[in-house]
């Protein structure tokens, strides 16, 4: 019988706005690889999975050419048709597979590597789950035994009963198609898998297995791609310099510089950290810990990183400070051009999130900043600020609001 590894990658991920502007949701990175070929590529390694599906909508030529580049040209990608809801996208997935055994897996999640192994060797119908502080955001669990009794679709904060939420993944078989086929709209508008899990579950034994902490992380919002990037810099970075690093530069800690890339003279990379292809470091850089620098991006002289995300052939180019902030692709900093990234009243950042303000439960968050942004020189930009792709900010401007994606961002014209 066919065992079927199926991928959801059909959002549009407005969360995670402005990083979803310029790519799809599945291929934000992971140390420098799209997540979507993360899941594929440790999810193979169990060995178990003969086929491969991905059900992807927004911007799914870039993601077809993703897949490529990653060597998955035997992936099966299906038309979704639109952004209906994952029980929409189970159902296109079963329909179009036929019987077999599915492994299913929301391309939204960061997953250890030992997530994979116990995903593949669950017997359906089977979920997995993890323990998280904020559980009104997700699916809630109601579960006794290890069995599956409910779950409860993002309850309101004062009517949670438990911290344990459904992960995003789960194994089912042909035999469920059913439970997919007649689904209703939930409030959201959507078909929602989670109704056909507590379907499943008034009739079977929904099997959970609950992930160790600090092994999993839904890449929701902006920041959530910071933090499941600074888990992975700890728990997977094994040193590896295959590019030339100077004489006078300074490496501490566990560090991946890929091929091409250059750390000149008198640099400091502090570890963990992940140094792309053809990057350019230096010289008088200081990269402190946890930075993922993706290739071809270019960081120059006196300037410091710190914790955070450089997107594909970015400038970070002289006297920058870039802390606990994304920066787009393709983006340019000016110089002197400054994150700042923690609150004068030591609170947690919030963020505006679809004209909500969010409390992002850290309290160091900076910039996030979409591609194709230019700032001019000697920009200040606020905790928990977002700027749109393809923004301009003129020089000397206190950015103290999100900027609009395309936005002309000109602190002068009134003055």
């Amino acid at each position: 019988m066919a065992s079927i590894l199926a991928i959801l990658a059909a959002g549009r991920g407005e969360r995670l706005r402005p990083i979803t502007e310029t790519r799809p949701k599945p291929l934000v990175p992971i140390l420098g690889e799209p997540i979507v070929c993360r899941h594929i590529r440790l999810a193979l390694e169990t060995g178990v999975y003969n086929r491969i599906i991905v059900v992807a909508s927004y911007m799914i030529d870039n993601l077809r050419e993703a897949l490529s580049k990653c060597g998955f040209n035997n992936a099966e990608i299906i038309d979704q048709g639109g952004e209906y809801g994952t029980g929409h996208a189970i159902l296109k997935v079963l329909q179009y597979g036929g019987p077999g055994d599915y492994t299913v897996i929301y391309s939204d999640i960061y997953m250890s590597r030992d997530g994979y192994y116990i995903l593949a060797n669950l017997r359906a119908p089977a979920i997995l789950a993890s323990r998280t502080s904020t559980p009104w955001e997700f699916g809630v669990l109601d579960v006794k035994e290890g069995v599956l009794r409910r779950v409860v679709e993002k309850p309101k904060h004062g009517e949670v009963k438990s911290d344990l939420v459904f992960a995003g993944a789960l194994k089912i078989n042909w035999d469920f198609l059913d439970y997919f086929l007649n689904l209703s709209l939930s409030p959201r508008g959507e078909y929602e898998a989670t109704e056909a899990l507590n379907n499943i579950a008034s009739r079977s034994d929904v099997y959970v297995e609950v992930l160790e902490s600090n092994t999993w992380v839904d890449i929701g919002r902006p920041w959530d791609l910071l933090v499941a990037n600074r888990v992975a810099l700890k728990s997977e970075l094994k040193t590896m310099i295959k590019g030339e690093v100077h004489p006078t530069a300074v490496i501490d800690g566990e560090v991946v510089i890929e091929e091409g890339a250059q750390v000149k003279p008198y640099t400091v990379i502090e570890g963990p950290a992940y140094i792309g292809k053809s990057t350019v470091i230096g010289p008088h850089s200081h990269l402190r810990a946890y930075n993922v620098i993706l290739d071809n991006a270019r960081i120059g002289s006196f300037t410091q990183v710190k914790a955070s995300i450089i997107l594909e052939y970015s400038r970070v180019p002289h006297l920058n400070y870039v802390g606990d902030s994304i920066v787009g692709e393709y983006s340019n900093l000016g110089a002197g051009t400054i994150t700042a990234n923690y609150r004068f009243d030591e609170a947690n950042v919030k963020v505006t999130i679809r004209g909500e303000r969010i409390d992002s439960g850290l309290n160091k968050l900076g910039a996030l900043i979409g591609g194709y942004v230019k700032t001019g020189i000697n920009v200040s930009i606020l905790p928990g600020i977002k700027i749109g792709s393809r923004a301009w900010i003129w020089p000397g401007c206190l950015v103290n609001r999100d900027v609009e994606s395309g936005e002309r961002y000109n602190c002068w014209a009134t003055r």
